[in-house]
């Protein structure tokens, strides 16, 4: 064996398959659509229910008195979609679970910004990475008080 040097620490899968010769779309390809897939873990939703009220009222919620305004409250992204109407769902993407699901209103649906997961208004998936939908709770508005449940 001519000039063997042990690894030191490590390797990332990318740095294996560089050093085996896969480089630009196959790299991509291989990383994050095959069964090396480092991309992806399936099915990963919010740990435990909701259930809370917010007072619109309130400055720190009165934002969401507005069509097209969102907050994040307890990690719940709540989005007021209508005059008196409201979306609730997960902030935390099903795709590898980061807690990185904001809304667009420009497209009203929802985006992961970490690795470009789509859901539409009903937290169902758009993309592939999305595939694994957005848990959706209950927004009940009674007066100026919105509840959030599961």
């Amino acid at each position: 064996m001519e000039n063997y040097t042990p690894m030191q620490g490590p390797i990332s899968r990318a740095q294996f398959l560089k050093s085996m010769g896969i480089t630009g779309a196959a790299l991509v390809a291989a990383l994050c659509m095959g069964g090396l897939s480092s991309c992806s873990k399936s099915d990963v939703t919010p740990a435990g229910s909701k259930d809370f009220t917010i007072n619109l009222d309130d400055a720190a919620y009165a934002s969401l008195k507005t069509t097209g305004n969102f907050l994040v409250v307890q990690d719940v992204v709540i989005v007021c979609t209508a005059a008196n109407t409201y979306v609730a769902v997960t902030v935390i993407c099903s795709h590898e679970g980061q807690k990185q699901v904001a809304y667009r209103k420009a497209s009203n649906d929802f985006y992961c910004s970490v690795h470009g997961a789509n859901f539409d208004i009903n937290g169902k998936g758009k993309n592939g990475n999305g595939s694994g939908g957005l848990t959706v709770y209950k927004a009940v508005l009674t007066g100026n008080n919105l509840r959030i449940s599961s």
